[in-house]
């Protein structure tokens, strides 16, 4: 793990002493730390599902710039979005049949990130088709948008640490809406739900993806604060990350001048976000019980500076964990529902599901299950690891996270 975390360190260092070296010995030369990010533009006609959700996106701005700027919704704001953008959602939903490779670009700090708000709406316009067909007992239609929904909202976590926090929120908005209602689905339905949620869970980018592009991002974070040292800016610095950096925005300008003591502050902060991005991309691929989280103690000048660097890995891999841990769970339900439905009592174990479906995140070992002749009982350990009986609370989440399905 050490190895994997000093290699990503290592490589971010190296842009820097290479660039160095290229000026001689120049006292007052700035490490390059990353060049400007590339451009992408999404292509019509493309295969990669990827180009039609940054084109819809791009669409549904221009089509609804007001809906996209709201926070709160109305039943006409509903209807309103249908007759905009309703074609544009159904190109992203046909979209979905296809495979997307996320073109990850890296935003510069403190610009937008491109396709957000275009991305969150079609996100809404998919939640609204999943409760309105609920409501109408149309399940057929919750359960097709509600699949395309999903994998649209996956489909953004191969992005950044902001695209994969919406399609996250995508996925847990479809899941929550359509979650309430299994009960009342036939097991034709119930059998396509398992199935094609199933093959959506399957297809979902790793959460390592876009935990390794926040490198990207980090170094992007490192060029800005040392193009803020070069040109005297320090200002900016202290505007745009609050009070908790003066002190080192003061070090930073009590330094500025002097190349050795420049140089070794952002070396030892790029070697920091470096080493913890690489512990979190490490940590996404074991269960959350065995993860460890270091509290060291330093007067290092640049640690105040670390969290705003590399501060987004970690708390995506806590949202990935309950994600994850629920999508596997309304999968589960779906088909105990089925084969109950079918006429046959309720399973007395999950040992004829896959391990990809019966793993609790949290543990690493099975979801905890019960059954008996009248009901049954699925549920993850949650965030403390330990099983609680089946105790939550009111989201789902603490002690146990449950599947949102109410009593």
């Amino acid at each position: 793990m050490l190895a994997r975390q000093f290699r990503i360190a290592a490589g971010a260092l190296a842009c820097a002493v290479a660039v160095a070296g290229c000026h001689g010995g120049d006292k007052d030369a700035y490490p390059t730390w990353t060049l400007e990010p590339r451009s992408y533009t999404p292509r019509e006609g493309s295969s990669n599902a990827y180009d039609t959700y940054a084109l819809a996106a791009q669409d549904v701005e221009q089509k609804a710039p007001d809906l996209v700027k709201r926070v709160s919704f109305f039943p006409g704001h509903r209807a309103e979005a249908e007759k905009l953008i309703g074609a544009t959602v159904d190109k992203v939903m046909r979209a979905t049949h296809e495979t997307c490779t996320f073109e990850f670009v890296p935003h510069k700090p403190f610009e937008p990130v491109p396709y957000q708000r275009g991305w969150r709406m079609i996100g809404r316009v998919f939640l609204w088709r999943v409760e309105d067909g609920c409501r109408s007992g149309n399940f057929d239609k919750a359960i097709a948008n509600a699949e395309a929904g999903t994998k649209f909202g996956f489909g953004l976590t191969g992005g950044s640490a902001i695209d994969a926090s919406l399609g996250l929120a995508v996925a847990d908005d479809i899941r929550r809406a359509l979650a309430r209602y299994l009960a009342k689905m036939s097991a034709v339905q119930l059998d396509r739900l398992g199935k094609g949620f199933k093959t959506v869970l399957a297809e979902k980018p790793a959460i390592s993806t876009a935990i390794r592009h926040e490198q990207d991002s980090a170094l992007l974070m490192i060029q800005f604060l040392q193009d803020s040292v070069k040109t005297g800016d320090l200002k900016k610095v202290q505007e745009k990350l609050g009070p908790e950096v003066n002190e080192t925005v003061r070090y930073l300008d009590g330094v500025a001048s002097n190349e050795t003591k420049r140089k070794a502050f952002f070396e030892g902060l790029a070697k920091s976000a470096a080493e913890e991005i690489g512990l979190v991309e490490q940590q996404s691929m074991e269960p959350a019980s065995t993860r460890k989280i270091e509290h060291k103690k330093s007067s290092d000048a640049w640690k105040s500076l670390t969290k705003h660097v590399a501060g987004t890995a970690r708390p995506l891999l806590d949202l990935n964990d309950a994600t994850v841990a629920r999508t596997r769970l309304l999968i589960l339900y779906a088909e105990v529902f089925r084969i109950n439905k079918n006429g046959k009592p309720f399973p007395r174990s999950l040992a004829a599901f896959s391990p990809e479906l019966t793993i609790d995140p949290y543990s690493g070992a099975p979801l905890i299950y019960s059954a008996d002749t009248a009901q049954f009982s699925i549920y993850s350990v949650g965030s403390n690891g330990q099983d609680d009986g089946g105790d939550t609370d009111a989201t789902f989440t603490k002690p146990d996270l449950k599947l949102e399905i109410g009593d």
